[in-house]
């Protein structure tokens, strides 16, 4: 017994002396790069859906599902008209959204790349077919715009919105362009309509007499009018007959109604007569001005009535018109002086200051274009671009998202991408802050980007305090807190005319 003990213990120990013998141990491998046949095959698109959260199948669907096995990270993106990427989703997994303009080609181009662990990148392009809207007929899509659903409100030019004018019915007797009412004899602002002019209305207060009360065109032909609460006035359909958006002519068209659907559809001093025939004597994406003749002719001068109204929902259609447009500084008192940039302290709450006005919450400071480049130019860096004046401009382009500013005498002073976000045009009439942010590229493209008193930093992330057709006005927050009342700083600006 002993002795098979003994050699037991020998043999264990032969082991362990063998285990001891060295052994090279390596390091992790590098995995071999992908080739874009292998992330092709990897790429996996798991269905399309009507929605952002997959719960509705679709086969043309705007939202792609998709998952890569074996799992690598990838980037998707495609490409905006500029040329520049435009990044729609990044990971193994996830989701993305391809969302094209109306009456583009369904079959839109994507792309997916990853990267090597020896820095080189990847990808391969591909095609999926998604759901686009058919463009809409121009005569609905100037009311509607590009989503098929626009609110206007109320555009007081002076002191005036609606009101009366001697009928000539003929061209060139007015810009209407800029607002202007040919033949125009009188007007009043919102809050008057219901209060001192309710004769106008029969003596009833409907709620048309509020700035913030708005009509909504939708592209199913409704015409649907709205107290500032959101509760509905009137709902009835519309058409736009003989759309010409030339100015050539007198008419820009003929707006028919059902069921007297516009604010205030009342004609002047008939005591609550309601109209559903009116002569578009001016229309753009922005602004439209609106005319009933009744049984006036041609250079009569018998009274008829007008209304004028702005687009208040639309930010594409604000900032560029559908294609292209041009802003510029509004200069209007701020703090005492005509400024159209200056500082504030945040507040970053709603309702304290009338924004729709122009006003700016905690205001400061401001001053006029002129002061930017001499007086103010520290906050520039000392350089002087070409912002300073009067005539400086910048124009926001909607099909390649950018937006560029100007000299006075059209030279480009610098451009960037724009991209508008979490946009809501009732919010601030809903007790809100602001409407929406506004990002750019580095290079910002906006008149005088400068945060205030930083020796020349740019800014690039800005809060949309309010925006309509005829009103721009943005706050740089710097990582301010609500209520902080730290330095911020403001802009103002209008379409340029």
């Amino acid at each position: 017994m002993k002795n098979i003990f003994y050699f037991a213990i020998i043999a264990v120990a032969g082991a362990l002396l063998a285990s001891c013998e060295p052994v090279l141990i390596e390091g992790p491998k590098a995995d071999a790069p992908v080739a874009a046949s292998e992330l092709q095959s990897a790429f996996h698109i798991d269905g399309q859906y009507a929605d952002a959260a997959c719960t509705e199948p679709k086969a043309d669907g705007n939202y792609i599902k998709y998952h890569t096995s074996p799992a690598m990270t990838v980037q998707v993106y495609n490409y905006k008209a500029d040329g520049s990427k435009n990044i729609l989703n990044t990971g193994a997994s996830g989701v993305f959204n391809i969302t094209p303009r109306r009456g583009a080609d369904p079959n839109q181009p994507f792309a997916v790349a990853t990267i090597n662990q020896d820095a080189s990148i990847v990808s391969f392009e591909s095609t999926v077919n998604v759901y686009v809207p058919a463009d809409l007929d121009p005569a609905v899509k100037v009311l509607t715009g590009e989503s098929g659903a626009k609110a206007w409100k109320w555009y007081t030019i002076g002191t005036a919105c609606w009101g009366n004018c001697g009928y000539i019915g003929v061209p060139g007797q007015a810009n209407v362009a800029a607002g202007e009412i040919p033949g125009y004899w009188w007007g009043c602002t919102p809050d008057q309509l219901e209060t001192e002019q309710i004769a106008h209305t029969g003596g009833t207060v409907y709620g048309y007499g509020d700035e913030n009360a708005y009509m909504v065109f939708n592209e199913d032909m409704e015409c649907i009018s709205y107290k500032a609460d959101g509760s509905v006035i009137a709902k009835g359909s519309y058409s736009l007959n003989d759309y010409d958006p030339s100015g050539e002519q007198y008419l820009y068209g003929t707006l028919v109604t059902t069921d007297a659907p516009i604010l205030m559809p009342f004609k002047i001093n008939s005591g609550g007569q309601r109209v559903n025939e009116f002569e578009v004597i001016y229309i753009d994406p922005n602004m439209m001005s609106l005319i009933y003749k009744g049984d006036n002719s041609e250079w009569g001068w018998g009274e008829a009535t007008w209304w004028r109204f702005k687009n208040a929902s639309d930010p594409d259609a604000a900032l560029a018109g559908g294609a292209t447009r041009a802003w510029t500084y509004n200069t209007m008192p701020s703090a005492g002086v005509d400024a159209t940039w200056g500082n504030c302290g945040y507040i970053g709450v709603g309702g304290q200051a009338n924004v729709a006005a122009g006003e700016i919450p905690g205001c400061w400071w401001g001053c006029p274009p002129a002061d930017m480049e001499t007086s103010q130019i520290q906050h520039a860096g000392g350089v002087a671009y070409g912002y300073g004046s009067d005539d400086a401009y910048m124009v926001f382009d909607v099909i390649n998202g950018t937006v560029t500013s100007y000299k006075g005498d059209g030279t480009a002073i610098a451009s960037s991408t724009y991209a508008v976000e979490n946009f809501d045009a009732f919010s601030i009439q809903n007790g809100g802050y602001k409407m929406g942010d506004m990002t750019t590229g580095a290079e910002p493209g906006i008149l005088f980007p400068f945060r205030i008193n930083a020796g020349g930093v740019k800014v690039t992330d800005y809060e949309i305090l309010y925006l309509d057709g005829q009103l721009l006005t943005l706050i740089d927050r710097n990582g301010n807190s609500e209520w902080g009342w730290a330095e911020s700083t403001w802009w103002r600006f209008q379409p340029k005319r």
